[in-house]
């Protein structure tokens, strides 16, 4: 999914928020929304948002000399998620709307959400749009299946789900992070807890969403070989939405308006449909 210009507003937003997290002077901010600005105009509307945000947070790295600038935020995310009782998931369905509920721990979002008042308010309703049933037929013939991570803190839900569908399926589960520290993405460290239920694969990717143009071999070969993929996040969706011929399982809550014009839905609304 290609850029629109409310997204460059959202980058230089978050460019701030990193900064107030960092507890940096006004003038280093300063430096950093300029350098920022700077940035932005080196990309047109071809370009989709996380390649953008892979070259902004290299560069609030570099100016603040943090490899991974929100790894504190990372930690609490997954000490917040581990908090949440889950004891009463009980099927499938239950699973993927724990899963999708968990894609609201998001630092790069517009709209920030509250995951327990989420889990509240969201567990009961309905999906805006749920292949569900689609997905389960699917899974009853699949051999192979491929998660791509989004955010941690998220992936503690993920293992919920990943559990189930272990639980009810012989099915071999890859479950695709970043190759390095971005925004509060999952990468080879946050994953090690899933190992137990998935092969963890690094894709080598930079960008806060599986950009193919990115991504290694070996991650692409799989992702092109497995009977179903399933997409966490707006990030992945960004990614690949209308830039891949492979039919991918999209699983994410709605929380920027250029996403909710792309899919005709509202922020806020849950989604699980196959595109």
């Amino acid at each position: 999914m290609n850029i629109k210009p409310e997204c460059m507003v959202c980058l230089l937003n978050q460019a701030l928020k990193v900064a107030k997290l960092l507890k940096l002077s006004d003038e280093e901010t300063k430096k950093i929304m300029d350098e920022t600005t700077s940035l932005l105009p080196k990309y047109d509307l071809n370009h989709t948002p996380p390649q953008i945000a892979k070259d902004e947070y290299a560069l609030i790295s570099s100016l603040t000399r943090e490899g991974d600038p929100l790894k504190e935020i990372k930690e609490k995310s997954t000490q917040l998620a581990k908090s949440i009782d889950t004891s009463f998931i009980k099927t499938l369905h239950d699973a993927i709307k724990a899963s999708v509920i968990g894609n609201v721990i998001d630092f790069g979002a517009q709209m920030q959400f509250d995951i327990n008042l989420m889990f509240k308010e969201e567990f009961n309703k309905e999906f805006s749009v749920d292949d569900f049933k689609q997905f389960q037929n699917e899974l009853k013939n699949a051999k192979t299946m491929v998660i791509l991570g989004d955010n941690v803190g998220e992936h503690i839900f993920d293992k919920l789900l990943m559990e189930k569908i272990k639980e009810l399926y012989d099915i071999k589960i890859y479950y695709f992070v970043r190759g390095k520290p971005i925004i509060n993405d999952i990468t080879n460290e946050e994953a090690k807890i899933l190992e137990d239920v998935a092969v963890i694969v690094d894709t080598g990717v930079a960008t806060p969403g599986y950009e193919l143009r990115e991504a290694n071999e070996y991650s692409k070969k799989i992702f092109r070989k497995a009977d179903i993929v399933l997409s966490k996040g707006m990030g992945n969706f960004e990614s690949l939405y209308n830039l891949t011929d492979r039919e991918i399982y999209y699983l994410f809550v709605v929380k920027c308006e250029v996403v909710a014009s792309a899919i005709k839905k509202n922020i806020k609304d849950t989604v699980f449909f196959k595109g």
